[in-house]
Formats: structure tokens, C-alpha cells, sequence
């Protein structure tokens, strides 16, 4: 799919956890609403022209489908993105955005009886608290439980959303809070301190076992995390086709053993093939932008998959892939912007 850009009105902004993490709601006008169409779970890519030079970032949409347009970003630090949009993003402003993507998704159905969990932690709630909503409202034969793992109780971001649909959906959702640093003098009494490392999800699960055999594990938050609960999981003989992860980056190394080579990709782009020459050590994707092709794109760091294409020909060396699944990989999915040639000739597809 070639994707392109649109230039949206911010119609709203609204500082969340004392102006850590700010939530831009955009305006989409009438000839673009198909087009912005989204599965909880799914982001927009962002691009922003600060200091003369262009920034992309990608943004987990926090609201679920049929909902306004919004995306919650937590401030990084000197994250020139995450503090451009804390500091001067006004109502009123425009930016320029790309069309919702992704495959970490929630399909609800409103026949289905499903048990959903939740685990996340930080800003890893956005496509959670999609994702929750759209349980409750579309698929109301199921339950949804999220352990949500912050620091302290300034930083849960949505608590008192959170709040708001335990007292909604009291018989359908439940809500665990896990704080790793708890102020002595707070009033917010956690379900437990600590990390959600696996006595968390084992007690978690325990308090409220599954009630429909279609069971499905849902996670997101840093890198190590993911990892965590995942194996967690597993002890707990889950099968991986239940275990859905996104990462939100943090603590995943990349992987340089390979160099990579020199090469010849045969890329299939917006209905066009071009071939491309790939130097040793580049990735596919700077070979492809330095080819005068204008492939998606987003963090470049191996995290939001915008840049996933079907390897079709050839192999190589993913240097990160935290955007990815197994199934993904077995599938002959790549990250581009992670990917260097490990055969002389390869050949690609991004998604038509």
C-alpha cells in the first residue's frame, strides 16, 4: 500500500498525568473519513518539519473506532517529536498525517464470548484502552481484565477513564493497578506493588479465570516487558496464537553480528517494480529512499512495522524486529528500516 500523507486540523489537545503525555484529537472532514477508518489497536504516522529538518513518529490512536480521532503521547526525554507536540501543538494547528495501519488489532464481535486480558504498562495503554472500549461496547458477551503496571499514581495515564468504565462495566471489566515506586503518601491503593513479572500474572489470572475456552492475552508496553509476560504465558501453557505483543521500544538490543552485503533488491512498490542497489551495511529501506522511492515509513527503529514488506526472493539480517510476531517472520514479513542483505540479489513487496 503506498501511503500517503494528509494535512488534519487538531480540533483538540488536552495535557494528561500534569502535562507528561499530551492526547491531540484531529479533525478528519468529510472526504477523508473512509480513508481514516480504524481497528482498535492500530496507529498514525505523524510528520513534523522542526529545525529544518523532517521528523516521523507513529502514534497508537488511544480512542476506540467510531470515537474521535486521538492519539496520547507521553513526553520522552529530549524526544524532539514527544516535547514538540507537549509544548506547541494548539487547537487549530495542522499536521500532517498518515492513514491508520497496523496489525496488533482487536476485531470485536458482537456474537463472540470471549475472555480478553490486558497487560500493559506506561503509555503501552493507548491501543489497550482502544481496545478495552471496543470489547465492551461491540462484544458484550465477553470480559475484559487489564493489569496496568505505572511507577506511581500521577503517572497512570486514563485513570479516571479507567475508573469511569469499571463503574460502567462492572460484571464485564475489571481493573488491577501494579506500582513498581508507590508514594507513602498517597491515597491510590494498588492491587499490588512491584512489576508485572509473572507471580503478577499468574495471581492476575487466578482472581479471574477465563469464562469462554476463545481466551486472548494482549501486551504492551517496553521491550523487556513483552518478553516477560509472554514467557509467563507460555509457563502457563498458552499457546502462542492466543499472545498478541506490540513493544514500545525500551530495552531491546539490536542485533549487529551480521554487516550485511551489497546487493540488487527487486522492490515492488504502488503497483511499480524498481530495482534497487543496496551498499554493504545499508538497510533496504535507506537503499530504497537513496533509489528516489518513496516506500512507508515511520520510527526507523524497528517498533511500529510501518515499513513491514513480503520478502519474496533472497534473505536477510533483521537487525531488531519488535514489531513483529513469529508468525510474521515465518510468514516472510520483514522490517525494511532493520533489514540488510544477507543474499547478493533479493526481492520485495510492500502491501498493495
Amino acid at each position: 500500500m503506498q501511503r500517503d500523507f494528509h494535512t488534519l486540523t487538531v480540533s483538540d489537545t488536552r495535557r494528561e498525568i500534569g502535562g507528561a503525555a499530551t492526547s491531540v484529537t484531529f479533525d478528519v472532514p468529510p472526504d477523508l473519513t473512509d480513508l481514516f477508518q480504524w481497528t482498535a489497536g492500530q496507529h498514525l504516522t505523524l510528520r513534523f518539519q522542526i529545525a529544518g529538518a523532517e521528523q516521523r513518529r507513529s502514534y497508537t490512536i488511544s480512542n476506540p473506532p467510531g470515537s474521535a480521532l486521538r492519539i496520547t503521547v507521553k513526553r520522552v526525554k529530549d524526544g524532539i517529536v514527544s516535547n514538540h507536540i507537549g509544548d506547541t501543538l494548539l487547537p487549530g494547528g495542522t499536521v500532517d498525517v498518515m492513514p491508520p495501519f497496523g496489525h496488533f488489532t482487536l476485531q470485536p464481535g458482537a456474537l463472540k464470548r470471549r475472555t480478553h486480558y490486558f497487560f500493559g504498562a506506561g503509555s503501552g495503554i493507548t491501543p489497550l484502552y482502544a481496545m478495552i472500549n471496543s470489547v465492551l461496547t461491540d462484544e458484550p458477551h465477553s470480559s475484559a481484565h487489564l493489569v496496568f503496571g505505572n511507577a506511581n499514581a500521577n503517572s497512570v495515564i486514563f485513570q479516571d477513564e479507567l475508573e469511569q468504565l469499571l463503574e460502567q462495566h462492572p460484571n464485564q471489566f475489571t481493573l488491577r493497578h501494579v506500582l513498581s515506586h508507590p508514594s507513602m503518601l498517597s491515597w491510590f491503593s494498588p492491587w499490588r506493588t512491584g512489576r508485572l513479572d509473572a507471580d503478577t500474572i499468574q495471581a492476575a489470572i487466578t482472581e479471574t479465570p477465563p469464562v469462554a475456552q476463545d481466551t486472548h492475552y494482549w501486551i504492551c508496553g517496553p521491550g523487556s516487558m513483552n518478553t516477560d509476560i509472554r514467557e509467563a504465558l507460555r509457563n502457563l501453557d498458552v499457546p502462542d496464537d492466543r499472545i498478541h505483543m506490540e513493544s514500545f521500544g525500551g530495552d531491546a538490543q539490536d542485533d549487529l553480528s551480521e554487516p550485511g552485503m551489497a546487493a540488487t533488491a527487486r522492490i515492488r512498490l504502488g503497483g511499480k517494480v524498481s530495482e534497487v542497489p543496496v551498499a554493504a551495511g545499508q538497510t533496504l529501506l535507506d537503499a530504497a529512499i537513496a533509489a528516489g522511492l518513496n516506500p512507508p515509513f515511520s520510527c526507523q527503529s524497528g517498533v511500529c512495522g510501518a515499513c513491514a514488506a513480503q520478502l519474496e526472493g533472497g534473505t536477510v539480517h533483521m537487525r531488531n524486529r519488535m514489531a513483529l510476531e513469529d508468525r510474521d517472520v515465518e510468514k516472510g514479513l520483514i522490517l525494511c528500516c532493520q533489514s540488510v542483505a544477507t543474499q547478493k540479489e533479493l526481492s520485495l513487496r510492500f502491501e498493495d
